[in-house]
């Protein structure tokens, strides 16, 4: 039997004898002439047999990856320097930027499309600026401001090219055009620190030890380590770094920059002053929230807050969806009061304001006895009946067999919080209407689209499928009723009485 015979880069099986009539026989020997009958295994050898274990990580870059078209024998451990030399040659390491498209990501209903359009423009003029960095220095070190670590770094990339290629994967691998990530930011003491961290795994370790952190993980870590080290804050388990407005310290603009790219999360537009780094910074202070995640020590940014006017004026968790993690929700509280600080409260079509933000992880966190669970599981369960109980609808299930429901009313906003009097749509909260409406057989009262203020409009996108009563009145747009004319005849037995068009 042959063992590991992945870690052979060409075998021929020719067989010298076989048994025939139970008697050994000498088979001739045709091996110059057999070429169809040899078979051949390519691929990836054993990781401890790579030279080092950037070699190990660029056969296993090019293994996961068809993009770059390389033949399965080069990346064995005898070839995959040749492979490698081979892709630098023929221009296919540093190919077009992935670019983010607009339709490709999942936007909030609220968010109008220019809106969209716009953040979109502005993330792949980020990213292009970013990637250009890297590329040149990747390419042409020399052309950079000489340093000792850029210099070293050359030499690295000099002796062995598997060392921009991995690099050059690791800054790339983040981006996807259905998502919004910026390029982590280029720094040559953090890089040389990463470089030389991989350089002093044992080969009988590169398995494991190289699939996670990764490469970039560490990278990223290190860059945020050395920053927090500068402060006095790299001891701590948890952090919340302040970083001055340029209003507040316009001495140090450009660092204070810096530090807002480095501490920021991928998802967030402040990762690059091409988009919003410099404009966040230009009127208020940030904060943000890090914490040491548990599995590998390594800093991750939780909580960005912009200010306005001395006020918190957004609050972002790592998803940037306009959401306070709860699980974050009274450390975000606790630091805002301890720091004497106000909430600006308003709601803009990019969402809501910190106040707001507030008051909605608050009602997100609300847990019900009865239903066993908390109202955002309820949301990302697409539990409509509890969605309903929490929203403070009268709700009934039609069967226990059935998933219809009937509801007392229906309007797309909700109240999160009695003593404040604010109302906030139901899209700001992570509710999907499409999805939420699609249960509801019986609307026992009336069924409201329409409201003056076009962010607390319904914005659903098709008629509920399963509806098929409406006891009180349908109030909606000119523009809702074009769309829905004859379900929203249906619904109402043809009563147009029934039905007023704002």
């Amino acid at each position: 039997m042959i063992q590991n015979i992945n870690n052979f880069g060409y075998i021929s099986v020719i067989p010298q004898k076989t048994n025939i009539n139970n008697k050994l026989v000498k088979m001739p020997d045709i091996s110059h002439t057999l070429h169809n009958d040899t078979v051949c295994f390519t691929g990836m050898s054993q990781p401890s047999y790579y030279k080092t274990v950037f070699e190990y990580l660029s056969a296993d870059i090019l293994n996961k990856n068809k993009k770059y078209q390389i033949d399965g024998s080069l990346l064995s451990a005898a070839n995959i320097k040749t492979g490698i030399d081979k892709l630098f040659k023929l221009n296919r390491v540093y190919g077009p930027y992935i670019e983010s498209l607009s339709d490709k990501i999942k936007w909030k209903n609220y968010i109008p499309q220019y809106i969209r359009q716009y953040s979109v423009d502005k993330i792949n003029e980020a990213r292009a600026s970013r990637l250009h960095e890297w590329q040149t220095f990747l390419q042409t070190p020399e052309k950079f401001p000489k340093t000792e670590d850029t210099e070293k770094l050359a030499k690295y990339f000099k002796q062995d090219q598997s060392i921009p290629f991995v690099i050059w994967h690791s800054v790339n691998s983040e981006l996807k055009n259905s998502n919004r990530h910026i390029p982590v930011p280029f720094n040559a003491k953090a890089l040389l620190e990463t470089i030389r961290g991989f350089e002093k795994i044992e080969p009988k370790d590169r398995a494991v030890r190289c699939a996670t952190p990764s490469f970039l993980e560490i990278y990223t870590h290190r860059l945020r380590d050395n920053l927090l080290t500068d402060m006095d804050l790299s001891d701590n388990s948890a952090v919340w770094v302040k970083i001055p407005s340029i209003k507040n310290d316009p001495f140090h603009k450009e660092e204070n920059i810096h530090k807002l790219e480095i501490l920021s999360n991928k998802n967030w537009c402040t990762r690059s002053s091409v988009d919003k780094a410099e404009a966040a910074l230009e009127d208020g202070d940030f904060y943000v929230y890090l914490e040491r995640e548990k599995k590998n020590n390594l800093w991750q940014p939780l909580i960005g807050m912009t200010t306005e006017k001395g006020k918190i004026d957004q609050i972002q968790g790592g998803d940037n969806n306009n959401l306070i993690p709860i699980n974050l929700l009274d450390k975000v509280k606790s630091f805002i009061k301890e720091k004497g600080l106000k909430c600006n409260s308003d709601i803009i079509p990019e969402g809501p304001k910190a106040f707001q933000e507030i008051l909605i992880a608050e009602k997100l966190s609300q847990y019900s006895e009865e239903l066993g669970k908390n109202f955002e599981k309820a949301i990302k369960e697409n539990d409509n009946y509890a969605i309903f109980k929490f929203l403070g609808k009268d709700v009934e299930r039609i069967s226990f067999t059935d998933d219809s429901l009937v509801i007392d009313s229906y309007k797309p906003t909700c109240l999160v919080n009695a003593t404040s009097g604010i109302s906030i749509p139901y899209s700001m909260m992570g509710i999907v209407e499409d999805n939420l409406l699609s249960s509801v057989k019986v609307i026992d009262g009336n069924f409201t689209l329409f409201h003056k203020n076009p962010l607390f409009a319904s914005s659903i996108q098709q008629f509920p499928p399963k509806l098929e009563t409406v006891t009180g009145k349908v109030i909606c747009s000119k523009e809702q009723f074009d769309r829905f004319a004859d379900d929203i005849l249906r619904v109402v037995g043809n009563d147009k009485n029934r039905i007023i068009v704002r």
